[in-house]
């Protein structure tokens, strides 16, 4: 048995979230919109920053966080309705064990409650997150081509939405 937990990250769990994505950004570099070098010095309240401004799921095994999410919801009378995900990651040796998929579950679950569309993106080379997303309702609307930049190479993200209703 795993004993898995999924909560919802507070400011009195900075310490986990900074580990977990300092975590993701070095061992999943390509998913990711900013780098382990460029996070790895920040203070604390960026990271603070970060909590306060998004709802950010822990995934906790045994007390230890392995894995995270983050959802954000858009701002504006006319926006509000739309969420976005972003910065899925597990830790690689709890991957392919169904924690993506109960974390993803937990997330729809609470945002039944808040907006009424999750969007994301996802690197377009990326056929497990993809089929992911896809099992738990996820649809692509589109593609933007050279959308990421790593040094001389450009990744293609895939656009996808899920309505909640």
């Amino acid at each position: 048995m795993l004993n898995i937990e999924i909560k919802t990250l507070e400011m009195n769990d900075v310490q986990d979230f900074r580990t977990i994505r300092l975590s993701a950004l070095e061992k999943s570099p390509k998913m990711f919109g900013s780098t382990y070098l460029a996070e790895l010095d920040k203070s604390l309240i960026f990271f603070e920053a970060c909590l306060s401004n998004s709802t950010v799921f822990g995934v906790y095994q045994n007390n230890k966080i392995i894995g995270l999410a983050t959802l954000t919801q858009e701002v504006g009378a006319k926006f509000a309705h739309k969420a976005h995900l972003s910065s899925v990651f597990i830790e690689p040796e709890f991957q392919q064990k169904g924690i993506a998929t109960m974390l993803l579950n937990t997330i729809i679950k609470y945002s039944k409650n808040n907006v009424e569309q999750i969007l994301l993106t996802v690197a377009d080379d990326n056929k497990p997150a993809i089929q992911l997303y896809e099992k738990c309702g996820f649809q692509t609307y589109g593609i933007e081509q050279k959308a990421l930049k790593d040094n001389d190479e450009y990744i293609d993200e895939r656009l996808m939405k899920l309505f909640m209703n």
